[in-house]
């Protein structure tokens, strides 16, 4: 069974008591602690020790970070010591971090805040007794300047870092049981709402059925055959919306298309099955809506037929029912090229 990775990331001399509490503590959960010390981190003889510990970062699923006053080693490639590049890697992988600092050390970080920008007072000359230097300050100040995932807790002993974290990893199993509850419930109303349309679908057929009259019941008939139609899709996603008058009355889909207002351009710089905003189509993608479009003309042709219309007759009635006055030019199914 899989189970949580800890990454323990501080410096070691001066908090080897607090990262051995930690181990003990982390194992008593279940989670597999990972410290540079115990042999949890592989070191490939090929890269540096530094570059290993970052290397195993992405395999942990946390990550705590422990601040005291030893600024620690550098990282072999910069000035930063090696627990920055640490949390910076954590960060960059979307790791959860729990960050600790002592008090001691916290309290000294509101001292230099304080005086950072006081310009009478030379911060080189301050000795401050809980730190070995105010590079860790500014480490501080990068943990709690990111935009997430930084929360900063002051410790005394390890007592406090036991509560804190014990209240942190709890809140975040709720916060995961409760997540996975509510997009169950989403998934349940989307079903629910699925079968409700369904039913609306239904029943609003079975209306028009009984008193619709014999022309809406062809309209609804002609629309719903449309919508089935993936290239009629094509157009409402230029946010057109065609009758069945367009689609009778305009014998290819770059006809209708261009009668709606969309100038079609099959573009070969277009891969695949693609389309974009502006009319662009992949040359693929305008053979199969081409081709779709003929199959909705006749599918059209046929349901009039079956209500005992031409197109003819059905395009001059809807033409005289919106006051259309231009004759109009149709173009039926068997004239159309494939």
């Amino acid at each position: 069974m899989a189970i949580p990775r800890v990454f323990i990331s501080s410096t070691w001399y001066d908090l080897k008591y607090i990262r051995e509490n930690l181990r003990y503590f982390i194992k008593t959960l279940g989670y597999e602690p990972v410290l540079s010390e115990e042999g949890s981190v592989f070191y490939d003889p090929s890269i540096h020790t530094h570059d290993a510990c970052l290397t195993e970062i992405p395999t942990c699923q946390l990550l705590l970070l422990v601040v005291g006053g030893r600024f620690g080693g550098r990282f072999h490639t910069g000035k930063d010591s090696v627990t920055n590049q640490e949390h910076r890697e954590a960060v960059k992988h979307k790791i959860p971090v729990f960050a600790l600092v002592e008090s001691a050390v916290y309290n000294e970080h509101h001292v230099y805040i304080k005086n950072k920008t006081n310009s009478a007072i030379d911060l080189s000359k301050i000795n401050f007794p809980a730190v070995d230097s105010t590079a860790i300050f500014d480490f501080i100040d990068e943990v709690r300047g990111s935009a997430i995932n930084n929360a900063l807790f002051p410790f005394r002993d390890f007592g406090d870092i036991e509560n804190y974290l014990r209240q942190q990893w709890a809140g975040m199993m709720f916060e995961f049981l409760n997540s996975r509850n509510q997009q169950r419930r989403v998934a349940d109303t989307l079903a629910t709402l699925a079968e409700m349309n369904s039913r609306i679908e239904m029943l609003s057929k079975q209306i028009l059925r009984s008193v619709g009259t014999d022309d809406a019941k062809l309209d609804a008939a002609l629309y719903e055959e449309m919508l089935a139609s993936e290239s009629i899709r094509d157009l409402a996603y230029w946010k057109k919306r065609p009758s069945p008058v367009h689609v009778l009355t305009n014998k290819t889909f770059e006809e209708c298309a261009k009668d709606l207002g969309v100038t079609l351009e099959a573009r070969d710089h277009m891969t695949g099955i693609s389309i974009d905003s502006t009319g662009g189509m992949s040359v693929k993608k305008l053979e199969i809506a081409s081709k779709g479009y003929q199959e909705v003309r006749k599918s059209l042709t046929k349901i009039l037929k079956a209500f005992g219309q031409t197109p003819e007759q059905y395009v001059q009635s809807r033409s005289k029912a919106s006051a259309i006055s231009t004759p109009v030019i149709l173009a039926t199914p068997t004239d159309a090229g494939s």
